[in-house]
């Protein structure tokens, strides 16, 4: 089939002038798989279905010139990165400061001379194997950073809640409410993974709570809670300085903020609550009310839905509407 065979294209030549299109697919057609087309429109549209190693493409050429052509190409995320030399009958300084300043990887001045136009094919075909050959080697070692790194966090998260025998594996389930949320809002995989980082640190300023004060089976006193309301302060300061997960020190900050401003440790209100933290403090809420405590039994959804109706404001039902 067309499509198939153009799948496996490793130069995509477009030339008005059938002779030199004929000429250029002959001259390499021995060393690669060569599609053509005497047009930039067509070209384009073989590039939907393609995508080749290289692209020869002519200049000047009636409709959409080579130009124009080229402009599309760099400016689609799904072709920018492949190669084009630029064919011209035009050898003047200009028009190679030109071809250049279009994003060109080179240029073949007319009439084709075989060897140069071979040499110059395969030094540009070489350059981009190896880039190709570099990206793939970062993406494989970007994926095993991020294994590692989410390897640690996960380790943190469970360092955190063993630390509360009533409360194991609430940073998970958090981050997994909080993922959630962030999807039904309509967020980008990449923005729903970095909130689902957010949630599994929020509550890493447990570090520096006594775990007699976590643990308590009976009423916290004033001066015990005020030791608790500090674990959102500790969070902040512990992440302050992490820049690869946007945003985890404001959710560990932010999280005990209300949007009536009732909260803590600021007492902010409404949006100046950043974003995240809100949808961390309603995932955080939702598995508090869920979860055994050591005070009471977890409540039923329908109780932890009335509460919510009950208790929450504006932006939160606005929240909760656009997520469930």
């Amino acid at each position: 089939m067309v499509r198939e065979q153009q799948k496996r294209i490793d130069i995509l030549i477009a030339d008005d002038d059938a002779e030199y299109l004929k000429l250029a697919e002959n001259i390499l057609a021995e060393d690669y798989s060569v599609a053509t087309t005497d047009s930039g429109d067509k070209a384009l549209r073989i590039l939907s279905e393609a995508e080749p190693q290289l692209i020869l493409l002519d200049l000047h050429m009636p409709g959409l010139s080579g130009e124009e052509t080229m402009a599309q190409i760099t400016a689609d995320e799904r072709w920018k990165k492949i190669p084009v030399i630029i064919l011209t009958t035009d050898s003047a300084p200009e028009t190679e400061i030109k071809c250049f300043t279009m994003g060109a990887a080179d240029f073949i001045v007319k009439p084709f001379v075989p060897l140069i136009m071979k040499n110059r094919v395969s030094r540009v075909m070489e350059l981009y194997g190896l880039r190709k050959d570099l990206e793939g080697r970062l993406e494989e070692k970007s994926k095993l950073l991020e294994k590692v790194s989410l390897n640690s966090i996960m380790a943190i998260a469970n360092t955190i809640d063993a630390k509360d025998a009533y409360t194991s594996g609430h940073s998970l389930r958090v981050a997994k409410c909080a993922k959630a949320i962030a999807e039904k809002l309509g967020w980008s995989e990449e923005e729903a993974r970095n909130i689902y980082h957010i949630g599994l640190l929020h509550d890493i300023g447990k570090i520096g709570v006594p775990d007699s004060i976590l643990n308590k089976p009976s009423r916290l006193s004033e001066e015990e809670f005020a030791l608790i309301k500090k674990h959102p302060v500790i969070g902040g300061e512990i992440l302050k300085n992490v820049r690869a997960i946007k945003g985890v020190a404001d959710g560990a900050l932010y999280h005990h903020e209300r949007y009536d401003g009732k909260g803590y440790p600021l007492g902010l209100s409404g949006e100046d609550i950043p974003l995240c933290a809100r949808i961390i403090a309603i995932a955080d809420t939702y598995d508090a009310m869920t979860s055994n405590r050591i005070y009471r039994a977890k409540l039923p959804d329908p109780r932890v839905v009335a509460e919510f109706e009950r208790e929450s404001h504006g932006g939160v039902r606005a929240l909760l509407r656009n997520a469930v």
